[in-house]
């Protein structure tokens, strides 16, 4: 499922499981959004098997050393880490990164892009560090919404935009 980003998240993917005497505690919502970055250490030069907030170029100024970016994201080789599964991150709702939303679809993009007319705009992130943030309330409140699409202009630039795009592609429909 989605990622769970808020107490309320949380409480929806847990609940069946979850007794009476059980408690979650709301510190606010993830001020991150996206998951974290999973480096792989295994071999003699580091990849990164998942983007996330912690960039490549930060990895490589903090260390000195220069790092790789594993294209296969664990898909053709034995999955090393959780998380990297193309499921964790696909709502119900089919995700689109190209083409151009109908009455009732919705609709993801920085708040720079006109709402298309007729689509619901799920999210408007102001920049690329928010879009990771809200991206994943936004694909839950497209299946609060019951919406059966959802159109996304995915954010451009490197540091933080490559582990959103990563996001995105895993959750894309078209392949």
């Amino acid at each position: 499922a989605v990622s769970p980003t808020t107490a309320s998240a949380v409480e929806v993917e847990l609940s069946d499981f979850l007794s009476k005497n059980d408690q979650i505690l709301d510190g606010g919502p993830s001020l991150v959004g996206i998951e974290s970055t999973i480096i792989n250490c295994t071999q003699s030069k580091p990849s990164i098997l998942r983007p996330g907030a912690v960039t490549k170029e930060m990895i490589e100024d903090s260390l000195s050393i220069s790092i790789g970016l594993d294209s296969s994201n664990g898909e053709s080789m034995q999955i090393k880490a959780a998380g990297l599964l193309e499921s964790h991150y696909v709502p119900n709702a089919k995700v689109f990164l190209t083409g151009t939303p109908t009455l009732g679809d919705g609709f993801i993009a920085l708040d720079s892009f006109t709402t298309p007319s007729g689509a619901i705009r799920v999210a408007s992130p102001k920049t690329n560090e928010e879009y990771a943030q809200v991206l994943y309330e936004a694909f839950r409140l497209a299946d609060i919404k019951g919406l059966r699409r959802v159109f996304v202009i995915p954010p451009t630039g490197g540091g933080i935009a490559v582990a959103i795009n990563d996001r995105l592609a895993k959750a894309a429909f078209e392949k």
